[in-house]
């Protein structure tokens, strides 16, 4: 199995972005060699605090202790970060550690996924429909070696990416939900068939009263 890194890159362009900002934030996708999955995130402190208050406004964020403010990160990233593979797998966030600090990194154990995708959707929640947030999605161990997908406003936050013999591009959402639409309009059509059928069968007569 070859080692597969996915790196999920949250940022806001500004020309004075620094490492601190924050409103930038890294997610890193990674796989090792026997197929499990972790997942790695940095932000600045100020960056999930903010998340933090605007998400839960019932909650007094900067009266809460250092493990309540864990506990309450940790529910905020499980319910609102998406990675789905080939459709039907859904990545689910495991176990976690988190080291706080002006630069906040966490780490979480990732089961779910396939080992080899070939189809990636990845989605962002809990953001204001007004922010400015550009995330950019790179890959990394493809055929044609890093690539980088940007999520934004205008897309929801969301990019499709499918992956051919090592080699990530991006499909739009329609385009990506193509197959499941056919596979949906088949269906509905063998239905419609089998009705028609089954009434042909059974031919009612109606005689007057």
């Amino acid at each position: 199995m070859k080692r597969i890194v996915f790196v999920l890159l949250m940022c806001v362009f500004c020309p004075f972005a620094n490492a601190h900002n924050p409103q930038i934030a890294t997610m890193t996708l990674a796989q090792d060699p026997q197929g499990h999955y972790t997942l790695h995130i940095s932000s600045a402190f100020d960056g999930f605090r903010n998340r933090l208050i605007g998400n839960y406004p019932e909650i007094d964020v900067d009266g809460l202790t250092s493990n309540e403010f864990q506990k309450l990160l940790v529910q905020y990233l499980r319910e609102n970060i998406s990675i789905r593979g080939n459709y039907d797998y859904t990545a689910v966030l495991g176990e976690g550690a988190i080291r706080l600090g002006h630069q906040t990194d966490i780490k979480f154990k990732l089961t779910g996924l396939p080992e080899e995708p070939t189809r990636l959707q990845v989605k962002l929640k809990g953001l204001d429909e007004a922010s400015n947030h550009h995330t950019i999605f790179k890959i990394t161990g493809g055929a044609n070696g890093s690539k980088n997908f940007v999520l934004k406003k205008a897309n929801g936050f969301e990019v499709s990416i499918k992956n051919t013999n090592g080699t990530f591009e991006q499909v739009d959402n329609d385009s990506d939900l193509l197959w499941p639409m056919a596979s949906l309009a088949v269906l509905v059509l063998f239905t419609l068939i089998s009705i028609s059928r089954m009434f042909t069968k059974y031919k009612t007569t109606l005689r007057p009263v």
